[in-house]
């Protein structure tokens, strides 16, 4: 038996070490005849000990599934199925539940291959109220407008902002934070509220929250996850252009991209209003563990019963893909990634796909959905062309 087919049997059985894991990665990901013989040993498994052999009971917290579309054939669930079990030797971290305030944010442009850049930004950008604009270093700083003041300190992944006393009962002014595709940033507003943002966000948000309005306003476009400071006087509220989320403090998040059909709003812990913003009627009220979608084009919502970590696994540099079609994944890997895609393989737009990724390369994530619906894929600095 050669040295790779002990590791396969040592998969099979369980007994896989962390660094026999990743020999036996780096092998199946060196040619695409490995990969077939570790799929038909997983088939040949199956008929020997007469059961459906399925290593998700095994690797349940961090297998990644790889679902066919209802218009597939059933006989492609099985090769999709071996498929899926390939992404756990793929897969570079486990999935360990941490606190929200313990997880460090994770840049990933260290998972992306370095790459002329010329064509999308990739710094991190504040715009402040009089229109100048800073460019965040990777040094902790203090942030300064153009008269000087310090508006906010930046250390590691976190920009807080302070307010001196003069300035709370000063004239309240916004400043805007833009996250570029292929990073995350943490942010601490003048009230205490943390919110995470995700890449391709922008937040625009007051300097402080003055305590002559009655509510605390901030405006989003892109994703964000929200741990609002307890202020039962004033409400706390996210716009998104056509939907508003009020709390009073909780932790919840949002997602409103342009380039997605809908707004969705998953609550973590406490109680939030969600409703249209041009008919606040149109509302709806969410407990712990439900999702809120805001459909743009039917201007109506439904509400679904969710696991919330598929929808806040970004906070720890995780990827789920939970039911998603070709062109949805597309959208979040050019965020993730900071890259763009040319599809020319139109067929692959409604496929529907399930799976969960942690800090591989991009290489590795197309590859895992590659084996599942065959395409080829080349990348040429930051443009990746998906053909047949």
């Amino acid at each position: 038996m050669s040295k790779h087919d002990l590791l396969i049997e040592k998969f099979i059985g369980g007994t896989l070490s962390s660094d026999e894991r990743e020999v036996l990665k780096e092998w199946l990901l060196a040619d695409e005849s490995n990969m077939s013989h570790f799929k038909n040993r997983l088939k040949e498994t199956s008929r020997e000990i007469s059961v459906d052999f399925d290593a998700e009971q095994a690797y349940e917290r961090f297998i990644s599934r790889i679902k066919p579309s209802t218009n597939r054939p059933k006989t492609y669930f099985t090769i999709l199925k071996y498929a899926a079990i390939i992404t756990v030797l793929i897969s570079i971290g486990f999935l360990t539940k941490q606190r929200f305030d313990e997880v460090q944010i994770n840049s990933f442009n260290k998972t992306v291959e370095k790459q002329n850049q010329s064509s999308i930004e990739n710094e991190i950008v504040i715009k402040f109220s009089d229109g100048s604009t800073r460019k965040l270093s990777e040094n902790d700083q203090n942030i300064t407008a153009d008269d000087g003041v310090v508006v906010a300190s930046k250390k590691g992944n976190t920009l807080s902002f302070e307010v001196s006393a003069e300035e709370r009962d000063a004239k309240t002014k916004f400043h805007e934070v833009f996250i570029p595709n292929g990073q995350t940033f943490k942010l601490k507003l003048s009230d205490g509220t943390l919110v995470w943002l995700n890449a391709g966000s922008k937040l625009r948000f007051p300097s402080h929250f003055s305590k002559r309005e009655k509510e605390r306003m901030v405006y989003l476009e892109g994703e964000a996850f929200f741990e609002v400071s307890e202020n039962k006087n004033h409400p706390f509220i996210v716009n998104t252009q056509e939907v508003d989320i009020k709390v009073l403090g909780t932790k919840f998040n949002v997602s409103s991209y342009d380039t997605d059909e809908n707004i969705a709003t998953t609550l973590v812990e406490g109680a939030v209003s969600v409703y249209e913003t041009r008919t606040p009627d149109n509302e709806i009220l969410l407990s712990p563990n439900f999702q809120a979608n805001y459909h743009k084009f039917g201007n109506s919502f439904d509400k679904t019963k969710v696991n919330t970590d598929n929808y806040t696994a970004w906070i720890q540099g995780r990827l789920i893909i939970d039911n998603l079609k070709f062109s949805e994944i597309l959208q979040r890997l050019e965020r993730r990634y900071a890259v763009k895609f040319v599809n020319n393989v139109i067929g692959l737009e409604n496929e529907i796909y399930k799976g969960e990724f942690t800090d591989e390369k991009i290489e590795s994530v197309l590859k895992t959905i590659s084996l599942s619906t065959p395409f080829k894929f080349e990348i040429n600095e930051n443009i990746i062309t998906i053909s047949e």
